[in-house]
């Protein structure tokens, strides 16, 4: 098959995701309304009924902030992919799913916060969502099926780190649930932090993903021809 459409195929595929992912974290904000009793509030009713509904607003702000990172995630990761097959495409789809799946659950933990059973189907959805996007990883990179042949063993293995953060994070925070930390501190309060934390090392993982700089052609060719220039200047005077 052709390069060009498997090219294409790609491109289709992210331009999909793209938009799978912003309906998501706008689905998130949909939530975010007073209840009905608070139609005829004023002024310090008002206000109450806004901090009242910090539940909501933390749920929203966790969500965003793990959709967000799954979309940097999903970029990071579809960099490195050079080929195309149906494997990753339903894999794709498949991670896809979770994401628009995860405003329910949000909806859900943000209604009933302290309850460990809300809290365990939010973090759970988590769970799964950052499964499948290690699995993508793991699918695009074992024997180097999809990425480019000479991408070194280092920068897989770092992906595949990365990756499994999530993960990760999110089985220990289900034990704690289950444990009974939310009698101390909200889970939610905990997946935010952790969502936050991505966030600081998408910054820096960012900042060393640069490309150094590259010299302008022009540029290189004076340099080119002072240089030789300078070379050729003895030569000319003991000529």
């Amino acid at each position: 098959m052709p390069e060009a459409e498997l090219d294409l195929r790609l491109h289709r595929l992210l331009f999909l995701a793209d938009g799978v992912y912003a309906i998501a974290v706008t689905l998130l904000a949909v939530e975010l309304v007073l209840p009905e009793t608070a139609a005829e509030h004023h002024g310090r009713e008002l206000l109450g009924s806004l901090l009242e509904s910090w539940p909501k607003v933390l749920a929203f702000l966790t969500s965003f902030l793990f959709i967000a990172n799954f979309w940097v995630g999903h970029n990071m990761l579809f960099y490195q992919v050079k080929r195309f097959d149906g494997g990753l495409m339903w894999l794709a789809l498949v991670q896809l799913l979770c994401i628009a799946f995860l405003p329910f659950p949000t909806s859900v933990v943000g209604e009933y916060v302290s309850d460990p059973v809300a809290q365990q189907f939010y973090l759970g959805a988590l769970l799964v969502t950052g499964l499948l996007m290690w699995a993508l990883w793991w699918y695009m990179s074992s024997g180097h099926r999809l990425v480019d042949p000479d991408l070194s063993p280092q920068v897989i293995r770092r992906h595949h780190i990365i990756s499994s953060g999530v993960p990760a994070s999110v089985i220990v925070m289900m034990g704690l649930v289950a444990l009974g930390v939310g009698k101390l501190v909200n889970p939610l309060v905990l997946a935010y932090l952790v969502a936050f934390a991505y966030v600081v090392l998408g910054v820096f993982e960012g900042r060393e993903s640069l490309p150094a700089e590259v010299e302008e052609p022009g540029e290189s060719n004076d340099a080119g021809s002072q240089d030789e220039g300078r070379s050729e200047g003895p030569s000319n005077a003991s000529g």
